[in-house]
C-alpha cells in the first residue's frame, strides 16, 4: 500500500452490539501497515473514540434530532411499544464538511439512526462520492423502515401494508421510505458487508438494493479480540464465581440483552427455562447482564443482576462464572454476546434465529431450538449439565476453537482491508 488508507467509522451511540463490532474493527485495522482508522460516534459518553456531541450544544442537538423524530413518528405508529423498531430517518446531521469525512478515503457507516443520519444526510455522504461501506447490523439498510420484519415479507417487493404502522396501507410510509432508499442508495456506490449469511440472503431478497449492488455484497463477520476473551483458568473462574458472590458448586446460566424490559430479547423465555429446569430437580443459579429498570426480575432460582455492564473486565468475569450462556432473542443478526461466551470456551443454548445457527455447531459448541420453543432449549441444557466432566471439557475446547478460526479481529480486519480496496 502506497499511501496511508484513511477509514472512518460512523456510530450512533456508544453502546450495543453494532459500537461494539466497530470499536473492535477501527482498533484492529490501526494494526495494520498503512492504515488510519478513526471512529466517530454521534452521541454519549466520552471514550477511546472521537465523539461528535462534545460540548452542551451538540449534546443538545443530538438529543433534539432524535426527540423530533420519534415526535415525528407518534402520528404513525402502530402503538409505543414498536417506537424503537422502526424509522423512517426525516432528521440527522450534515457531516460531510467536519475534517473526519474530508480526510476520509473510505466511509464506513454501522448503525446510524438515532437522529445522526437522514435519508438525506446519507444521500450527502454517496455524492462525496468516496469509497461507502456499510455493515447492515440489521436489516434496516434493506426495508420500509423497520429493523426487523418480524416475519413480514413485504421488504421484498416494495414495502407497504406495514405491521408497524396504525394505519397501514399500499401507499403508506413504508412504501415511502422504501422508494426514497432505493433511489437514494442507487444514486452512488454503496458496498454491503453483512455480518452473517442469513443476513445477505435476506437483503439479496431486497429490492432497495440494485442487482449490481448485490453482486459485491459480502458476508464478513464481527470481529472480537481472542486474546482477550479466552478460558477462564481454575483461580480465575473461581475468583469471578467469588467477586460475584456465586455458588462455585451450582452450575451457573447466563443471561444478557442491553434491555432486559425488551420483549423480543427474551427475557420471559428465559425466566420459563429456569422454572423447567427447577421443576426437573437441576439446582442451577443465574447471573443476569442488562437494564431492567421497575422490570421484576425473579426467577425463582438464586440470581445474581450485574446491571447495564459496559466495563469489559467485568464481562469477561461474567463469562468465565458461567457454565452455559443462554439466548432466547427473538431476533438476531450475529450476536456478538455469542462471540464472547465462545472465545471464553463457554457453550450456548439459543433459539435458531438469524444468523446464531451460523454459530452454534449441536451438541459441539451449544445447542438450538425453533423460536419459542423453551421446553426443548430447557431439556438442552438440563442433558449438557448433565455430562460427564471431561465431555463439558471438550466442549468448551471446541467453543474457544471456533471463536478464534470465525472471528478473530486479525482476521476480521484484513477481510475488511480488502473489501475496501476491491472494485
Amino acid at each position: 500500500m502506497n499511501k496511508t488508507l484513511r477509514i472512518v467509522h460512523l456510530n450512533a451511540s456508544p453502546a450495543g452490539g453494532a459500537f461494539v463490532a466497530a470499536q473492535r474493527l477501527s482498533e484492529s485495522l490501526n494494526k495494520i501497515n498503512g492504515v488510519n482508522s478513526v471512529h466517530l460516534v454521534f452521541e454519549g459518553q466520552s471514550g477511546d473514540y472521537q465523539l461528535w456531541a462534545n460540548n452542551w450544544i451538540k449534546r443538545k442537538i443530538a438529543f433534539a434530532k432524535h426527540a423530533l423524530e420519534k415526535l415525528d413518528f407518534l402520528r404513525f405508529e402502530k402503538n409505543k411499544t414498536i417506537r424503537f423498531a422502526f424509522s423512517h430517518a426525516p432528521f440527522g446531521i450534515d457531516i460531510t464538511k467536519i475534517p473526519q469525512i474530508k480526510n476520509a478515503d473510505i466511509i464506513h457507516l454501522h448503525w446510524v439512526n438515532k437522529g445522526f443520519l437522514s435519508l438525506e444526510g446519507i444521500e450527502s455522504l454517496i455524492l462525496t462520492n468516496k469509497t461507502i461501506v456499510w455493515t447492515s447490523h440489521d436489516m434496516w439498510p434493506f426495508t420500509g423502515g423497520c429493523y426487523h420484519p418480524r416475519g413480514c415479507e413485504n421488504y421484498e417487493n416494495g414495502c407497504g401494508n406495514c405491521q408497524y404502522l396504525k394505519s397501514p396501507s399500499s401507499d403508506d410510509l413504508s412504501k415511502w421510505v422504501y422508494s426514497q432508499k432505493h433511489k437514494i442508495w442507487g444514486s452512488g456506490e454503496i458496498k454491503f458487508a453483512l455480518p452473517s449469511q442469513w443476513l445477505l440472503t435476506r437483503a439479496n431478497l431486497s429490492g432497495v438494493i440494485e442487482d449490481l449492488q448485490k453482486t459485491k455484497m459480502k458476508v464478513i463477520p464481527n470481529p472480537i479480540d481472542v486474546n482477550y476473551f479466552r478460558p477462564a483458568t481454575s483461580n480465575e473462574r473461581l475468583e469471578s464465581l467469588e467477586s460475584f458472590g456465586l455458588n462455585a458448586n451450582i452450575p451457573t446460566l447466563m443471561f444478557s440483552a442491553a434491555n432486559l424490559m425488551n420483549h423480543a430479547k427474551g427475557f420471559q423465555e428465559f425466566k420459563e427455562i429456569c422454572t423447567l429446569l427447577k421443576a426437573q430437580g437441576k439446582e442451577i443459579q443465574a447471573l443476569v447482564i442488562g437494564d431492567s429498570r421497575s422490570m421484576e426480575l425473579d426467577l425463582g432460582i438464586s440470581m445474581k443482576h450485574l446491571g447495564f455492564v459496559s466495563d469489559l473486565s467485568i464481562l469477561r468475569k461474567a463469562y468465565w462464572s458461567s457454565n452455559m450462556y443462554i439466548t432466547t432473542s427473538h431476533e438476531e443478526n450475529l450476536p456478538t454476546t455469542i462471540m464472547e461466551s465462545l472465545a471464553c470456551g463457554i457453550p450456548v443454548a439459543a433459539f435458531a434465529v438469524g444468523g446464531i445457527p451460523e454459530m452454534i455447531i449441536e451438541n459441539e459448541t451449544g445447542y438450538l431450538a425453533e423460536k419459542l420453543d423453551f421446553t426443548n432449549l430447557a431439556n438442552s441444557i438440563y442433558k449438557h449439565l448433565s455430562l460427564n466432566e471431561e465431555t463439558i471439557k471438550n466442549i468448551c475446547s471446541n467453543c474457544n476453537l471456533f471463536a478464534a478460526e470465525h472471528y478473530a479481529s486479525d482476521m476480521v480486519a484484513n477481510q475488511y482491508l480488502s473489501f475496501y480496496l476491491e472494485k
